[in-house]
């Protein structure tokens, strides 16, 4: 077993370069990024080539390491030059894009050291890191103290969390999928339609809220289909509000939405696709 394990070891340690090695590859990795960043103004904010793909999958993975100068090249040829560019300022996406230096390293030291986030016993320090971002994040928005929140991979997550909760909240049980009602608008972000169904929730009653001029949910006629669903015997329990639109940046009217919601006893998820982090409140 002891033989096994010292095999084993040597194996594994491959994986772990020694420190002239590991020089080597930062002073490259450093210099890629340095050169894309300091190119960024000369760059197009989106380039239509699709690269070579008979190129990019004869660069295999293989058993045998490669030079990390034929890495990078393939990654400047083949990822770095097609496609949408988010870190260019001529990109006009949505959601704007990255390539904040600062934010890179914090990433870049978070994954060499590993530290788990998840349970406070395992790293104190990690959770409380979290913690506290999160409560300079809901003091930046105006929350109250009261507020709570975590940090997600992403928006889908968060939206998935989100609906998770309200139905919950709300005590919505499978037998009760079929007539529960949620109401939204054609302009809310596709993840929230995929945290309904992976929720379990594919089966509720979807009513689509007509809106505005100015693609904001129309509340005069939330209220009204409230009422009607109410007096077939549905059981509307959620309201799904926008705070910024990827289409058009459009705010529903929040306050008017908590409003209605409060009177018929329902939750309200806010879903800020692009101005603000997604968040949840019951009203």
């Amino acid at each position: 077993m002891k033989e096994k394990i010292l095999k084993l070891e040597k194996i594994a340690r491959l994986l772990e370069p020694d420190p002239d090695k590991r020089s080597d590859w930062n002073e490259k990795m450093l210099r890629y990024a340095d050169d894309f960043l300091d190119g960024l103004e000369d760059v197009k904010g989106f380039e239509k080539k699709q690269g070579n793909a008979a190129d990019f999958y004869n660069f295999k993975i293989q058993e045998e390491g490669k030079p990390i100068e034929e890495i990078l090249k393939t990654l400047h040829k083949e990822v770095d030059n097609y496609g949408i560019n988010p870190a260019s300022g001529a990109h006009l996406g949505y959601i704007p894009g990255g390539g904040i230096y600062p934010t890179a390293m914090g990433d870049y030291l978070a994954a060499v050291t590993n530290r788990y986030a998840g349970i406070f016993f395992a790293n104190p320090g990690a959770v409380r890191l979290e913690n506290q971002l999160t409560r300079w994040m809901c003091a930046m928005v105006g929350y109250p103290d009261s507020a709570l929140g975590n940090l997600t991979s992403g928006g889908s997550i968060a939206n998935l969390i989100a609906i998770v909760t309200a139905r919950d909240a709300q005590n919505i049980k499978s037998k009760d999928v079929e007539k529960a009602v949620i109401y939204l608008t054609k302009q809310v972000h596709h993840c929230v339609q995929k945290a309904i169904r992976i929720a379990g929730l594919a089966e509720a009653q979807i009513r689509y809220v007509p809106m505005d001029g100015h693609f904001r949910m129309n509340t005069a006629i939330l209220q009204e289909q409230i009422k009607t669903d109410k007096s077939n015997g549905l059981r509307p329990f959620l309201v799904v509000g926008s705070a910024g639109t990827t289409d058009t940046g459009a705010i529903d009217p929040l306050d008017a939405i908590a409003d209605i919601s409060a009177a018929e006893g329902m939750w309200v998820h806010v879903d800020a696709a692009s101005r603000a982090s997604r968040k949840i409140q019951r009203y």
